[in-house]
Parts: C-alpha cells; sequence; structure tokens
C-alpha cells in the first residue's frame, strides 16, 4: 500500500456535509494522486470512495492541497448532523464510520482486503457486537465474495433483533489456496483489524468480540482464539480442527464446535479429542451431525439457538 494510502485512513466523521457524484482527482501534500467521487466532508476531514474499487476513505484536510481543501469548503454550505433530526441515533463518529452504510463495504487493512456491513442507522451513543467470519480454503482474490457465514448475521430480520458489525476478511493469496492461511499473515493482519476497530469505532463493544469459521476458517479460528484469550468472547469452529493449545484457551473462551461424521475433507479426530478432553467443560460445547459431510454450515446456521447462545456470551 503506498503511503498515499495509508494516511487517508485518518480522521473523524462528525458534522457532515452530504453530497453525491463528484468525481475528481485528489492531490495530497507530497503530490501523489488519487481519482475518487466527493462522499461528505466535516469542518477537519472529507470522505471519498476510489473509482477503481469503490472503496472509502476518510481523509484529514490538512494533508491535502490547498486547491482540494478549497474545493470542499465550496462543497460545503451548511454542515448538519443526524442529531438535528428529532429522535435520531446520535451519529457514529472515527475513521470506520464511513464504511458503516446498510450495504456491504469493500476496504482494506494493511494488506488485507476485508469487506464490512453495519446499519446506517446504527447509534453512536451504544455499543454494538463485533463479528468476524473466517471463510475456508480458497484461491479467490476478490475482495467481497467472502461473506460466507457472516452474511447471515446481516439478514433483516436477524439484523433487526440483534444489530452488530459485521466483518469478513479475505485470506489473500498465496495464503487463501494453502489450506492454512489463517494461520500465517492474513491471520495476524485479521487479529490487528480487530484491535483496530474496537480503538477507532466508538460503538464496538470489546465485551462481544465474536470469532467464527469454517473448515480452514474453523482452523484459524481455534488458532486465533488460542494466540489471544482476551480478545474474544466467543467462537464458533465449523468443521474446523485445534491443536494441543486449544484446549487451555477454550476452558477461558466459550466455543461451540461442529462436525460431519462423515467429513472425509477434515476428518473429525482432532475435534473429537478436545471436546473428549473439555467433555466436563462448562463452556465449551461440540455437535456432531450423524453421517454429515464436510458442508455443514448451512445446517448450523438453520438452528437459531446457534445465534441466541452467541450473542448470549460476554467478556467479563
Amino acid at each position: 500500500m503506498s503511503r498515499f494510502l495509508r494516511w487517508v485512513c485518518a480522521g473523524m466523521v462528525l458534522l457532515v456535509w452530504e453530497t453525491s457524484g463528484l468525481a475528481r482527482e485528489w492531490v495530497a501534500l507530497d503530490g501523489r494522486k488519487l481519482e475518487a467521487e466527493f462522499v461528505s466532508a466535516t469542518d477537519d476531514s472529507v470522505t471519498i470512495k476510489r473509482a477503481s474499487d469503490g472503496r472509502k476513505f476518510t481523509i484529514a484536510l490538512e494533508t491535502l492541497s490547498e486547491a482540494d481543501r478549497k474545493w470542499v469548503a465550496e462543497q460545503g454550505g451548511r454542515a448538519t448532523s443526524n442529531a438535528d433530526a428529532p429522535g435520531a441515533p446520535t451519529p457514529v463518529t472515527g475513521p470506520y464510520a464511513s464504511q458503516l452504510t446498510g450495504d456491504w463495504e469493500l476496504a482494506e487493512y494493511r494488506r488485507l482486503p476485508y469487506t464490512i456491513y453495519g446499519g446506517a442507522d446504527l447509534d453512536g451513543s451504544k455499543k454494538y457486537p463485533l463479528i468476524i467470519g473466517l471463510h475456508g480454503k480458497s484461491d479467490n482474490n476478490e475482495n467481497g465474495k467472502q461473506k460466507g457465514i457472516v452474511a447471515r448475521f446481516a439478514q433483516k430480520k436477524r439484523y433487526e433483533k440483534h444489530p452488530a458489525i459485521l466483518v469478513a476478511p479475505l485470506c489473500y493469496q498465496p495464503y487463501g489456496g494453502t489450506g492454512g492461511g489463517w494461520g500465517e499473515k492474513p491471520g495476524k493482519e485479521t487479529i490487528g483489524l480487530i484491535k483496530d476497530l474496537i480503538k477507532k469505532l466508538p460503538i464496538v463493544d470489546p465485551k462481544r468480540v465474536y470469532l467464527l469459521g469454517t473448515s480452514m476458517g474453523g482452523g484459524g479460528t481455534a488458532s486465533l482464539i488460542s494466540s489471544d484469550t482476551k480478545l474474544f468472547a466467543a467462537g464458533i469452529v465449523i468443521c474446523g480442527w485445534a491443536d494441543s493449545g486449544a484446549v487451555r484457551a477454550f476452558k477461558k473462551v466459550p466455543v461451540w464446535a461442529f462436525h460431519g461424521e462423515a467429513d472425509m475433507v477434515v476428518k473429525p479426530d482432532s475435534i473429537r479429542r478436545l471436546a473428549d478432553t473439555l467433555k466436563r467443560s462448562k463452556i465449551f460445547k461440540y455437535t456432531e451431525f450423524p453421517g454429515a459431510g464436510h458442508n455443514i454450515s448451512g445446517q448450523v446456521f438453520a438452528d437459531e439457538k446457534v445465534y441466541e447462545w452467541l450473542y448470549a456470551q460476554k467478556r467479563s
């Protein structure tokens, strides 16, 4: 990522001037240029959408050329805020606020592509769960196709009942095609993204950070929870695996693991051993589907009890 793209992630979205459809060339103080559409502005920052991929950035005005700052000022008119409307929710602030639009938005954290979903009417005065979904082994390298299991949490009725911040990182290549990619750079960057969201998006509840994954993502879920047990409130491991280190982690973090009895892609052996070791645990759960193979995500998330269990978990 270029220097320009590193600093464009800074800024705050507070009082917003809303305009759209104004594509233009933006120039940084160091001369770097970016073709993007103007989205909104505040007294000290501007949000733009890059023309090449639709990714949004919030930029501190002081980092832009004098001509750009003048242009933004001319668009302003009157600064407005959602708080101006009677009964409206408090505006969400922070550099990630522009990504919460009521639709899936594409973005990057360092080298890690991810897609994020948050309701456009989330209240800046409240706290919401953060749910991270890890996909399975895949040669996909196009951001946005990896929503997978986490997309189920955005379904209208469910989201109305349990609003949350939903994030699906992409295990980019060559890591995504290895079968163990979440144990490498993409996994470390995912931890970094989670911590950055907690730090810079005030509506994230740090006591309700949930990690779930299937297949390679299931193994990744076990691995990442094991690497930082204080970060997560709960996890869901679907047709994944876990090493001996997960035993200690799963005694501290509630986890519900699922597997198909007849899974020949990722055999249930390691999860069975883990479940046997933790059979007296009050916070570890294991469900095995008789006769089922590798693709069991649909069966898992067809059960509303899974959602209710997850949302009930909260780190002390």
